[in-house]
């Protein structure tokens, strides 16, 4: 799949490297997938009104500081195809590095909050929804449609370093 990961909009409201830090996010210093909590629930179809499992990339240019992304991949099955809560990373795009882990996201109703796991002193935080939901695996909308947009935020050591709106659309057969 060649997947470009972009921004909602070529003007978007990137911050600098020096900005002020902001400690809103919670630092996660692992760098390896956890196995989710015990408490944890599958995301069921029912709550969320569909299956949002697949590949996601953004629609217009991010920022520089956001360059290095390539998708996103949300996923409601572990690896065995098997029923579970709701896991997936943000992909680089160098293939070598390693992929930032989702910790713990939440899907409520269409809003998708997480976090990502720290690889060399840098995480992720989006917070967003979804514009519809749908079985996108049995009925994918069209490639250039956004059906996920929210805030993209890049955390280096914990603090705040750039934000930016991002609008992702599904892309099958990822």
């Amino acid at each position: 799949m060649v997947a470009l990961l972009t921004a909602c909009n070529e003007t978007s409201s990137a911050t600098s490297e020096s900005a002020a830090p902001a400690t809103a996010t919670p630092e996660v210093t692992s760098t390896t997938a956890a196995a989710p909590p015990p408490a944890a629930v599958a995301v069921s179809e029912e709550a969320t009104g569909g299956d949002v499992t697949g590949p996601y990339v953004a629609m217009t240019p991010l920022p520089d500081e956001f360059a290095e992304l390539e998708h996103l991949l949300l996923a409601t099955i572990d690896e065995n195809g098997a029923p579970a809560p709701l896991n997936g990373f943000l992909r680089p795009k160098k293939a070598s590095a390693k992929d930032y882990v989702l910790v713990q996201p939440v899907l409520k109703g269409r809003n998708l909050t997480f976090t990502t796991v720290q690889v060399d002193g840098v995480s992720y935080a989006f917070s967003g929804a979804f514009t519809r939901l749908d079985h996108f695996a049995e009925n994918p909308p069209p490639y250039d449609e956004v059906v996920l947009s929210g805030t993209l935020t890049k955390l280096r050591g914990g603090n705040n370093v750039a934000t930016t709106p991002v609008g992702f659309a599904y892309q099958p057969g990822g």
